[in-house]
């Protein structure tokens, strides 16, 4: 069951999850972009994978040809709103389906 968080409090955490996987991304040498509330990151295959921040609903959405992912905070990480996969886990699964490095992320 999702958490509703103050819209304070959804900023904080959510920045932060934008913060590590662009960290992430450039320890693994991958070219990434942020843009307010959007993260890019260009795959050498040319893929991307774009990571944004969606405030109305209080939700971190996860897209790439793979397939679009939307992700809610329970209380102690950030579950996909219909698989209950955690980000960190799909991050790694999608990173792992484009042939791309692998990301050295906490739990998210």
């Amino acid at each position: 069951m999702p958490e509703r968080l103050d819209d304070t409090r959804y900023l904080q955490m959510a920045e932060a999850v934008l913060a590590e996987i662009e960290t992430a991304a450039d320890g693994a040498d991958l070219d990434s972009k942020r843009d307010g509330p959007v993260l890019r990151i260009d795959l050498d295959s040319g893929d991307q994978i774009i990571v944004n921040l969606q405030q109305p609903t209080q939700q971190i959405w996860l897209a790439s040809r793979v397939g679009a992912h939307h992700y809610v905070w329970d209380g102690s990480r950030w579950r996909d709103t219909r698989t209950q996969e955690t980000l960190g886990d799909a991050l790694r699964r999608v990173m792992a389906a484009l042939g791309a490095p692998a990301l050295q992320l906490p739990d998210l």
